[in-house]
């Protein structure tokens, strides 16, 4: 065979192949458009997918920048606010009290004006740094352990009320007094029922004789223990009751009475509960009613918390 034979042989044969190749590409073309079609489905999602993969990554990045920026933005804020506020700052726990009961006015204390201008985000970092624990109290649980309060003051016979109409007198100390000063009250003027010298065993009058130097709680603490003390509780005027006398709270004005409200309440918590190691206040730098309701708040609900009601120290 020569070659111009095999090479048209061999062209013979492309041809017929190429003819059978299109042949089946004809009959076989919706096949071939369905699978061109999935194929590009495929590599669509593949690209959407990878895509928003890349996105979400840039985005994320991102994000984590705005986040470290802002929370850089807030810690070097509460620096500024705890520098700015150092003379006061003894004051925070308080100004951390006044937030969480939302009672919205401007205060005695700039510390506490100035904090409830703050932001959640930036007074949670300010006690942060601070080292202040970060209390829960609300007005809902004031409310709560100012009834379970009365209760005990009903049920160990401490006297009149003086928790009536909502415990007016007691939130009129924030509403009415706020300004008004009381570190040169005297609250050192109860009997010291413990140092008493009792008189006339032998006659029909029994009386006492004891200087008035005791502190209110000291004298309730007594009047729970008074069989302990060998004494009788019939003959010794109730906590409450006693207070009104010594301080003519009768005729007294209204400030007054606020003041001794919030301390008849202040003793009272610790008469009736063990808050040793619940303090986290010197109560010795109280100098306003403003300081001392936001304290008795506190007092208050660590003393009849919703978790356990404290530890009863009246047993």
């Amino acid at each position: 065979m020569s070659c111009s034979e095999i090479i048209n042989t061999m062209i013979s044969a492309v041809s017929i192949g190429i003819v059978l190749c299109y042949k089946w590409l004809l009959e076989h073309s919706d096949i071939i458009g369905l699978t061109i079609d999935f194929v590009s489905l495929i590599v669509s999602v593949i690209l959407t997918i990878a895509i928003y993969r890349l996105e979400r990554r840039h985005e994320k990045e991102h994000e984590e920048a705005e986040e470290k920026a802002n929370k850089l933005a807030v810690s070097e804020s509460a620096k500024v606010f705890l520098i700015d506020n150092d003379e006061e700052v003894e004051y925070l726990h308080l100004s951390e009290i006044a937030a969480k009961v939302k009672i919205k006015r401007k205060h005695c204390r700039n510390i506490t004006t100035r904090f409830l201008r703050c932001s959640k985000a930036l007074q949670d970092e300010i006690l942060r740094q601070a080292n202040i624990a970060n209390v829960q109290i609300s007005m809902t649980e004031v409310e709560t352990a100012l009834e379970k309060l009365q209760a005990d003051l009903e049920k160990y016979n401490f006297g009149r009320s003086i928790l009536y109409d909502d415990a007016k007198y007691f939130h009129r100390a924030i509403e009415k007094w706020a300004d008004t000063k009381i570190d040169n009250v005297d609250i050192y003027i109860f009997e010291d029922l413990e140092q008493s010298k009792r008189h006339g065993e032998d006659s029909r009058i029994l009386w006492r004789a004891s200087e008035h130097s005791a502190p209110l709680w000291h004298y309730m603490r007594s009047y729970l223990h008074a069989e302990e003390q060998g004494l009788d509780k019939a003959q010794i005027v109730p906590p409450v009751d006693m207070v009104f006398q010594q301080c003519h709270l009768d005729i007294c004005d209204e400030k007054t009475m606020t003041f001794w409200t919030m301390r008849i309440i202040i003793d009272s918590c610790y008469a009736f509960r063990n808050l040793e190691g619940y303090d986290t206040f010197d109560e010795a730098l109280i100098q306003t009613q403003e300081d001392m309701y936001y304290y008795t708040l506190d007092i208050l609900c660590k003393a009849y918390s919703a978790k356990g009601d404290g530890k009863n120290g009246s047993t």
